[in-house]
């Protein structure tokens, strides 16, 4: 089993699209050597210690995500501002799927609090991108979000474990930019939706009126 990246103080997460209309062929060319890139980057980058690979699997309004999400785990706020600073390793070029793909997301995330197990092997993700209601932060919005709506959920849907992270650095990202919170839903093994879930407690108003950008669900790839 592979060690899950989001358990890392950071996560470095890049996105791709491939195009539409490649052949299975070009697209199992393009899997196989984006195995060996992932551990090609883990190599190259001090502090990259985890690394695992995920195909959308489902998108809500509003916004779309990649097709393609690479996730490696960093080691502490030292290696995150190493890699940020130095230019990009020039990496073999892949590929004509690999050549052909568009870069989506280049995005450095810092956890901040989570609840469930410390430790979970690699497995399917749901992603939530969050801006609060009009920009506005602070102490009510923090507790609510880390101290309620984390352990709740977790608790309602049966997820392993629930992270809360804010952006680090934006690399890359479609306009209007990359939301300023991560929420990470994860679990081992896809947990069976509720018959019927619990209603989840209001928060303040910096949460209700909070803008989710992207709701994106991810299965882990395994091949």
């Amino acid at each position: 089993m592979t060690p899950s990246p989001w358990s890392c103080p950071f996560v470095y997460a890049v996105g791709f699209d491939t195009r539409p209309d490649e052949p299975q062929a070009e697209l199992d060319a393009f899997n196989e050597f984006y195995a060996a890139h992932l551990d090609d980057v883990m190599f190259r980058n001090p502090g990259f210690v985890r690394g695992a690979r995920y195909e959308l699997a489902r998108t809500d309004p509003p916004g779309a995500g990649p097709r393609w999400l690479a996730v490696y785990g960093v080691d502490g706020e030292e290696s995150a501002r190493g890699y940020a600073a130095r230019e990009r390793p020039k990496y073999p070029p892949g590929p004509p799927a690999w050549r052909r793909a568009t870069l989506v997301w280049r995005l450095l995330w810092r956890r901040t609090s989570w609840t469930g197990r410390d430790e979970v092997s690699a497995g399917p993700v749901a992603l939530t991108g969050i801006d609060p209601a009009d920009g506005a932060t602070g102490p009510d919005f923090e507790h609510f979000s880390s101290r309620v709506h984390l352990p709740e959920t977790s608790e309602a849907f049966g997820y392993d474990r629930c992270v809360r992270f804010e952006l680090w650095r934006e690399l890359q990202h479609p306009e209007p930019g990359c939301p300023a919170y991560l929420t990470l839903y994860e679990a081992e093994v896809a947990p069976e939706p509720p018959a019927r879930p619990a209603p989840l407690t209001p928060g303040p108003p910096t949460w209700e009126g909070r803008h989710v950008r992207w709701r994106l669900d991810y299965d882990l790839i395994t091949r």
